[in-house]
């Protein structure tokens, strides 16, 4: 039986949207942003974290940051990583080179499209299609989720405010960046 290449390289394809600046909203591409995810087996999956990544790992739904990239929890013993395009891919390929068996690092930077949204009407344009609550309260700088965005699956990180107005982060499937642009352009 033939080994398979291991190693992949895949075009990321611009996703098809346009910015959006009106007064109380900005929806704006990360085009890039570096997006991987870490994935580790076994039921000591937090302090094998910290010898991978050398800080212990982010509480539920949170995210810290750490030389440059960003850890995000997702589900036990999942975090996403995002950060400068080539930090992402330099830190998936130095993880996997460890050889380690319980861990699984995968770079998605190609399959995932990135948005920065903020503004004075942002949590209004979020709330229309977006079942989270978003207000500070339930939603302070560094909280993360994964949920639904109309009819898609969405990671929304919430960012420090810009110019006194709430910003997030939001993380579709590169196919469905379009239909998320269509959504804020309607909000």
């Amino acid at each position: 039986m033939a080994e398979p290449d291991t190693i992949v390289m895949l075009r990321r394809a611009a996703p098809d949207t346009a910015d959006i600046d009106r007064p109380g909203l900005s929806f704006r591409r990360e085009p890039e942003l570096g997006i991987a995810k870490l994935h580790l087996w076994g039921s000591k999956a937090d302090a094998r974290f910290r010898e991978f990544v050398g800080i212990a790992a982010p509480r539920v739904g949170t995210a810290i940051e750490h030389q440059g990239l960003s850890f995000a929890w997702l589900a036990p013993a999942e975090w996403l990583v995002t950060g400068p395009e080539a930090a992402v891919a330099a830190w998936v390929a130095g993880t996997m080179a460890a050889g380690a068996d319980d861990l699984l690092a995968i770079d998605y930077s190609h399959a995932r499209a990135a948005f920065t949204v903020a503004g004075t009407n942002v949590r209004a344009a979020l709330a229309a299609h977006c079942p989270l609550d978003l207000w500070p309260d339930a939603f302070p700088v560094g909280a993360v989720a994964r949920s639904l965005f109309g009819d898609t699956g969405l990671f929304i990180a919430r960012l420090a405010d810009a110019e006194g107005a709430p910003r997030f982060r939001i993380i579709v499937d590169q196919t469905m960046a379009a239909y998320a642009a269509r959504l804020f352009a309607r909000a």
